[in-house]
């Protein structure tokens, strides 16, 4: 599918033409083995669409990353009047349009079997952690830096517990420990005191708990699952004689961040 064809509207000069993205990625991939294409010039999303019309052709599995960075589109044009401001919100759009069009063909010719495919948007943002960003300042003492540190964690814990995104905090504890951008999440049943999910990508898997504190009923259910998976939380959760608890429990299983 081109860009012009779903919009209706010429909004993007030079899109790659889809066919052509196709043939290369037929040559460099195969359905069925969880290949990643990867486009770092992402542009009107032709690399997208492409790898969601061949898994569509041959049931493939293929998966795709696109990076584009938000350059701004010229506010003459009729994509920026069209709402378009960045040539990444084109890059959504056409897939999104992409998937909505095979959905709605396969629900008209059998329910059952229709076409499920998605795709997940990130941008780049400073870290959810307090510590990362904080520099002593070499005009004043240790003691003075330290009381600095103390304070700055404080308010940025403060903020951490009350104004973060859950979505934006298991992304990026999960992103940092290994899991691919397709991870999913599933709350796990028999935890009364806490949520606990189970991460799990094509490649691994984990439990993780974001909450602000670790019940010890939770510690009791972790048992059965103690030679599984490794469990990853929030190091503020933990008392000191929950954190000996559960290191004591699991070992180097414990991911405390």
């Amino acid at each position: 599918m081109e860009v012009e064809a779903l919009f209706n509207k010429r909004y993007f000069d030079f899109p790659k033409p889809c066919s052509l993205i196709k043939h290369f990625v037929t040559i460099g991939t195969k359905p069925n083995e969880n290949h990643l294409v990867l486009d770092f010039f992402a542009g009107s999303g032709t690399t997208a669409n492409a790898v969601i019309e061949l898994n569509k052709e041959d049931g493939g599995n293929r998966n795709f990353i696109l990076v584009q960075i938000p350059e701004l589109i010229d506010e003459k044009s009729e994509a920026y009047k069209a709402g378009y401001k960045k040539i990444s919100d084109i890059t959504i759009e056409r897939n999104k349009r992409v998937i909505q069009t095979f959905e709605e063909s396969e629900k008209q010719r059998n329910f059952d079997k229709a076409f499920k495919t998605g795709f997940k948007v990130c941008k780049l943002a400073k870290s959810n952690f307090p510590r990362v960003e904080f520099a002593p300042d070499p005009t004043k003492t240790e003691q003075e830096n330290l009381a600095l540190l103390d304070k700055y964690i404080q308010e940025k814990e403060v903020a951490f517990n009350t104004l973060f995104n859950e979505k934006d905090i298991f992304d990026e504890v999960l992103l940092k420990n290994g899991f691919m951008l397709n991870y999913r999440l599933e709350q796990i049943d028999g935890f009364t005191k806490n949520q606990v999910f189970r991460a799990k990508d094509d490649f691994k898997e984990c439990l993780i708990c974001m909450e602000k504190s670790i019940a010890k009923e939770t510690l009791k259910e972790l048992e059965r699952y103690k030679e599984q998976t490794n469990f990853i939380c929030l190091e503020r959760s933990l008392d000191t004689t929950m954190k000996w608890n559960l290191k004591h429990l699991l070992g180097d299983k414990l991911i405390a961040l």
